[in-house]
């Protein structure tokens, strides 16, 4: 649709607070059918050297003729994105102009507001096509949806067009991790890498032993060989405890290492339960004949304790089981 009327004008906008030496921004307004928009050029000027008149900076100095060029080449942008309009058949709104000249796109179609407006309507018919409880699982599986979009893309709604197979996979699995479990997430996550930390450090510290073994040798000449025997047995006291010292962080390295790898070897084989990556990683897998479970223990709360369908809560043990695959 064509537009009626357009305006385009430059002015001198006062700051607050107020900028050194009297200096002003620059400003574009663009005015489609009596709505005005105001697109900020990043530039600013001082009003003595401005033609209110001309919307233009005055002078043959050459900031003048720099701004002056500037703005000129803004106005062309401007025209340009009109044109885009009014060859896509599209309104020519100043809305939009200054959405093309700022290089924003259309928003498009979003999940949360149809998924909304899909309760609503389910809500409208309660009573009639639909039970309370049918609504009531449907604002579950709303808020579900939002925390996940969150979690995984840290962002407040996701566009239709941008659903994928990784969404609506990872959103399956993610429905099964509430409030609860997303605090023991980030506790398990900490817990780990303070682990990953522990096995640096004790590398660290074998490196400098040998260093500091390999600093010390220096060569020494004897007479005959019972010298060099006393000799060796009194150097070689100290340094076997040195030795011993060594072997122990060593194998507790290697062991730590070994646990680091079997953990990690188990979590890469429950590939259909990647939201459970890093509890799996430092939680108790166990297995019956329902399947294999992530064993946890609930924390700060008495009594019986019921978090989603999909745990099972031993009361005598007050340990929860988390079904980790379908079968």
């Amino acid at each position: 649709m064509l537009e009626t009327s357009f305006g385009l004008i430059f002015f001198l906008k006062r700051p607050n607070p107020e900028l050194a030496d009297g200096m002003r921004y620059v400003y574009c307004r663009v005015t489609v059918n009596g709505v005005p928009k105001d697109i900020s050029t990043k530039r600013i000027w001082h009003p003595s050297k401005w033609s209110v008149g001309a919307g233009r900076a005055t002078g043959n100095k050459e900031d003048t003729k720099t701004l002056n060029a500037y703005l000129d080449t803004l106005t062309s942008k401007i025209y340009e994105a009109k044109r885009s309009l009014i060859e896509a058949n599209k309104e020519v709104t100043s809305e939009a102009i200054k959405n093309i000249l700022l290089g924003r796109t259309e928003s498009g179609k979003t999940i949360l507001p149809i998924f909304r407006e899909h309760n609503d309507q389910i809500a409208a018919l309660i009573g009639a096509d639909f039970a309370p409880g049918t609504l009531e699982r449907y604002e579950t599986c709303l808020k579900h949806t939002r925390d996940f979009i969150k979690w995984k893309y840290q962002a407040e709604d996701f566009e239709i067009k941008k659903l994928d197979y990784e969404f609506i996979s990872q959103y399956e699995y993610a429905q099964e991790i509430d409030d609860w479990s997303a605090l023991l997430l980030a506790e398990v996550e900490e817990h780990f890498e303070r682990i990953k930390a522990e096995v640096d450090q004790s590398v660290d510290t074998i490196e400098k032993a040998a260093a500091a073994i390999k600093s010390n040798q220096r060569p020494v000449h004897f007479s005959d060989r019972k010298q060099a025997f006393y000799y060796g047995l009194a150097q070689s006291l100290p340094w076997s405890v040195v030795a011993i010292i060594c072997s122990i962080l060593f194998s507790w390295l290697i062991s730590t290492d070994e646990e680091y790898r079997e953990r990690l070897r188990i979590v890469e084989a429950y590939e259909n339960a990647p939201a459970y990556r890093l509890l799996m990683q430092n939680g108790e897998i166990v297995q019956d004949e329902r399947g294999n479970f992530l064993k946890l223990r609930p924390q700060g709360k008495k009594g019986d304790v019921l978090i989603g369908q999909e745990y099972i809560l031993d009361k005598k043990s007050k340990e929860m089981l988390i079904p980790l695959g379908r079968k």
